[in-house]
């Protein structure tokens, strides 16, 4: 008889299904903290293909809790396109603001913001997901017709962010030095520091390992209005294991992995299959659907393998701190665990 492995549960199929009304035109991938195990965030994953409006399909939102709002292109021989043009509008003033290139926005809680509108898409679909820094989505609806004239501003433009990897223009230079906080942590805890471009894009595979990403992005939360936040978007079209410098690590906060495909037409094909270690056990578990890995605090996880991979896809870090503590585990360190 097979042993029964002890963390099944902590991984979750994606799911598609409407979710809560008036906010998205069709469903999409849908999930709150009751479905990952309680996990402090509820995260939603879906595409534009044509213009649309959203979040909400009138009036405007706003939410008790921090939120980012990510708009992101899917062109994979360019991470920072976006292939269109959006407007959301954000505050009591209903400030509209206009983008052409993958963007994140942060909500801090109480905001009011929507709807954003998809203008024009160009020749790919944009990718579009938020993060909600609470396990359920609760939301107060403001109606249209008791909504003031629209207006135009900077008040709100510094929550409004590329989505690239943030550095300093006078550091761009050096930017392999600069991925601390001010702190002095550093913000990937995994040693990321070194494969960053001067356009804020990571390239990982070449020296992290084979079945990293071709093409990465990290946000923490001093460039996330101070959330306790950082998250990463990225392509992924290789096999072989992920990480060269160790086996396994854990964080002092609550993390999700996300794996998601790129095609809107087929929301159940991740394009690839995988392989990922749980626990100070190293038990092994396999998927090649889109699928949530939901890693509570202090959780061993990894390595992580591409076993094959026939489509690119995409990989969400969505990590529950400022940075990204990420402790590489000895043998040593996981003896110590036994004691």
């Amino acid at each position: 008889m097979a042993r029964k492995k002890l963390y099944s549960h902590l991984v979750k199929p994606l799911v598609v299904k409407d979710g809560p009304a008036g906010l998205y035109a069709k469903p999409r991938v849908w999930a709150e903290g009751r479905d990952w195990e309680g996990f402090a965030a509820h995260f939603s994953y879906g595409f534009f293909k044509k213009p649309e409006v959203c979040h909400p399909l009138s009036g405007a939102v706003a939410h008790p809790y921090d939120e980012v709002l990510v708009f992101a292109g899917t062109d994979t021989t360019d991470i920072l396109r976006l292939g269109g043009e959006m407007l959301i509008e954000i505050g009591e003033e209903r400030e509209e603001h206009v983008f052409t290139e993958s963007t994140v926005i942060s909500i801090p809680k109480g905001t009011p913001h929507g709807p954003a509108t998809i203008r024009r898409v160009d020749d790919k679909p944009i990718a579009h997901f938020l993060i909600g820094l609470d396990p359920e989505y609760k939301a107060t609806v403001i109606s249209e017709k008791s909504r003031p004239a629209k207006t135009e501003g900077n008040k709100y433009s510094h929550l409004l962010r590329l989505l690239r990897t943030y550095v300093p223009d006078e550091k761009r230079a050096a930017a392999s030095h600069v991925l601390e906080d001010t702190r002095g942590r550093s913000k990937t805890g995994m040693g990321y520091e070194s494969l960053m471009d001067e356009r804020g894009v990571m390239h990982p595979r070449d020296k992290m390992g084979p079945g990293n990403a071709d093409d990465l992005v990290w946000l923490f939360g001093e460039d996330l209005q101070n959330f306790s936040l950082n998250f990463t978007w990225g392509f992924w079209s290789a096999a072989g294991k992920w990480h060269r410098p160790g086996e396994g690590h854990l964080h002092p906060e609550e993390e999700a992995l996300i794996f998601v495909g790129l095609d809107p037409d087929r929301p159940d094909y991740l394009g690839a299959e995988l392989e990922i270690a749980m626990g100070k056990e190293f038990e092994r578990h396999y998927f090649n659907t889109p699928t949530c890995v939901v890693c509570p605090k202090g959780f061993v996880h990894l390595p992580l393998i591409t076993r094959w991979c026939d489509a690119p896809y995409s990989f969400i870090v969505a990590c529950l701190g400022d940075v990204h503590e990420a402790p590489w585990l000895s043998e040593e360190d996981l003896e110590d665990m036994d004691d």
